[in-house]
């Protein structure tokens, strides 16, 4: 039963007005949808978005933090460092005058000397102070560096000296005394130094000078003997940590925290002043994370955030805390925007409704009509009116396709005619090449028993091409009643043009032999002949044997081929490795080498082309001299015949299916002797 014409004009108006309303359909459920989930979970998105950017805020505030830290902690390491080779090797360094604090020097960095007390004479120091004087330059170009940060750089020594680097000379000149005093002995910045014996910050204080919160790095510095010497350190205030680190934009009620080992932090409320944490922060678990000093997010139970982190230089923590409250007021403001939103949907869905069905049945217009016109044309080529030609002209795909249905005609015509002639010249070469397959087949021996009358020896041989005619070839003739000249060979290349070299070389070689030359001298002569006009650059790779019937006794020339097998009576097939003379034709002038063997009753001798052990399978493996060995010694004492017969059948089992890649070809030699 014929099923109705659907027509295409149709269906495209249907599939375009169908695709575009389930398209808008979805545009607008999904948009209904999130802002409705917008609206209801309003409270719940922005409370993770804030739990996000306040993790990352926090993060990338502790991780600038440590890094400032790094920095003071990286110079003061450098300034012991300094220290210590002063102490070292002092004969390095020019002596310089430090001076007590003057008054005169005040709001200029000055480097000054102090005594512990009065028990240290300056007498007992001076060669020390004035190696310290050496600091000066090192320490005026890091406070240039970090002059809003730094306030102060000092040492204090085991001996009792005191030096400092700083702008404050009024505030440590004593009236009446030509030396300043200034008992350090006990202040965190030494002691800590002396029983950490490492790089190290102190806790947040009270600056005594009144300069405001402060907070102290320090270092360790050791004589020459490596004992402690003393104390290097500066003094970093703590609102200017908070100027370059800490500060942030958290609205009115927001603060952060940078809180020190002892739980202290600056007060919100007065910058003036320390202030436990503890007594700022009331939830339990907040204090908790803290104390245990770990990356945490928590809403307290007053509601307010808490996201902290560790600056893990200092072991200190950088916490922020923002109330609830001051994230959701624009809940209201979004739901009212989403309502809007909403109406403004739906106005939007009818106007495009309507403008989808206007413009689907105007696009399926003009696309059907030219695809109509076309398919008129197109019936009538396919009808076998090859001269017919479209007349679509549209400017787009269809008049490209119009213009591809009139070429294809115009093609079609022609390879109809050029069709003919190829399948007549195809047919006629497949023809030719069956004849040269015949006659290259028919230059070879292929009667067996070879000799029937001699029963001296027994051979076989077989050749099986890559192509419809090859370049291997075999050959056995007698030279005389007493002489056999066998004969194994592979030119290089395939098909036709490696035949017809075949023939020449095979043709050359036997009849040189027939003049009883020696093998070396038979290559030698066809080597000449075949140098001449090779201009096809082949050459044919040839092992050549003359055996004397009556004793065994023979001579064989190698010219590039593969070594040959000989077993000998009671024994295996094994491969007879010796060095080989170029390939025939390879090179003129060449003088090839000849050896002498002798065959016992019983001894065989195979000889093959690379064909046999070159045979390749799907997995791109070889079948290899040591497996065709393997098959020959499966039964050694085998006739010449089924020999061969088994070493093909193997070699078709290893190929399988993979296409045969060269010619193979093997012939077997069996003496019995007289």
């Amino acid at each position: 039963m014929k099923k109705e014409r659907k027509p295409i004009r149709k269906r495209v108006r249907t599939i375009v007005f169908l695709v575009s309303f389930i398209a808008l359909t979805l545009v607008c459920v999904v948009g209904v949808y999130n802002m409705l989930a917008i609206r209801n979970g309003s409270s719940d998105a922005l409370r993770n978005q804030l739990e996000i950017n306040l993790s990352n805020t926090i993060a990338d505030k502790a991780a600038l933090a440590d890094a400032q830290f790094g920095r003071f902690a990286e110079s003061i390491n450098s300034f012991a460092s300094y220290i210590h080779d002063l102490y070292e090797n002092p004969q390095y360094y020019v002596e310089r005058e430090v001076l007590p604090p003057d008054a005169a020097n005040q709001g200029v960095l000055t480097m000054q000397r102090y005594l512990r007390d009065d028990s240290v004479q300056i007498a007992d120091v001076e060669r020390e102070l004035k190696l310290m004087g050496n600091l000066e330059t090192y320490w005026n170009a890091t406070m240039a560096q970090n002059e809003d940060i730094i306030t102060t750089i000092y040492i204090g020594t085991e001996s009792g000296l005191h030096v400092a680097y700083d702008p404050s000379s009024e505030l440590g000149v004593e009236e009446g005394s030509a030396e300043s005093h200034f008992d350090y002995s006990g202040s965190e910045w030494y002691t800590k130094a002396r029983e950490l014996g490492q790089t190290g910050f102190t806790n947040i204080y009270q600056d005594s000078y009144g300069r405001g919160m402060m907070i102290s790095c320090f270092s360790p510095f050791f004589n020459e003997k490596g004992a402690f010497s003393g104390s290097v350190s500066m003094d970093i205030l703590i609102s200017d940590i908070y100027q370059q680190i800490v500060s942030m934009d958290l609205g009115n009620e927001g603060n952060v925290f940078l809180i020190d080992n002892d739980g202290y932090t600056v007060d919100p409320g007065d910058s003036s002043n320390l202030v436990l944490v503890s007594d700022l922060i009331s939830d339990a678990r907040v204090k908790t994370a803290m104390e245990n000093r770990r990356n945490g997010f928590t809403l307290s139970s007053d509601g307010v955030y808490y996201v902290y982190a560790p600056v893990e230089s200092t072991s200190w923590m950088l916490c922020i805390g923002i109330p609830e409250r001051q994230v959701l007021e624009s809940v209201y403001q979004m739901d009212q925007g989403i309502q809007i939103a909403l109406i403004v949907f739906a106005a939007v869905f009818v106007i495009l409704i309507i403008a989808v069905l206007v413009v689907s049945y105007r696009f399926a217009r003009s696309l059907t009509d030219p695809l109509i016109a076309l398919e008129k044309d197109a019936m009538t080529i396919s009808g076998g009116n090859l001269d017919y030609r479209a007349e679509v002209r549209s400017n787009d795909e269809i008049g490209d396709l119009a213009t591809s249905f009139n070429q294809m005609a115009a093609s079609l015509n022609q390879y109809v005619k050029d069709l003919t002639k190829v399948t007549a010249e195809k047919e006629r070469i497949g023809a030719e090449l069956n004849v040269a397959t015949q006659i290259q087949a028919d230059m070879l021996p292929r009667i067996f028993p070879a000799f029937p009358d001699r029963s001296e020896f027994d051979l076989y041989a077989v050749m099986d091409p890559a192509k419809e005619v090859g370049g291997d070839f075999y050959d056995y003739f007698m030279v005389d009643d007493d002489h056999i000249a066998l004969v194994m060979a592979d030119v290089s290349g395939k098909g036709v043009p490696a035949a017809l070299f075949m023939v020449i070389a095979k043709t050359l070689i036997k009849s040189r032999a027939q003049m009883g030359d020696s093998p070396a001298e038979i290559l030698n002569n066809v080597n000449e002949q075949l140098c001449e006009g090779n201009e096809a650059e082949l050459f044919v790779t040839v092992w050549l044997a003359v055996i004397e019937i009556s004793t065994g006794k023979g001579l064989a020339a190698n010219a590039g081929h593969e070594h040959p097998v000989i077993r000998r009576a009671g024994g295996k097939y094994e491969l007879v490795q010796y060095r080989h003379s170029p390939a025939v034709a390879a090179i003129q002038g060449v003088h090839f080498r000849e050896h002498s063997f002798e065959l016992h009753p019983g001894d065989s001798l195979f000889v093959y082309t690379d064909g046999v052990p070159e045979a390749t399978n799907a997995d791109n493996r070889m079948f290899g001299t040591e497996r065709m060995l393997d098959v020959m010694n499966r039964d050694p004492l085998a006739a010449p015949r089924p020999l061969l017969q088994t070493v093909w059948k193997e070699i078709d089992i290893f190929v399988g299916d993979a296409p045969q890649f060269d010619d193979i070809t093997m012939l077997n030699f069996q003496y019995r002797g007289i």
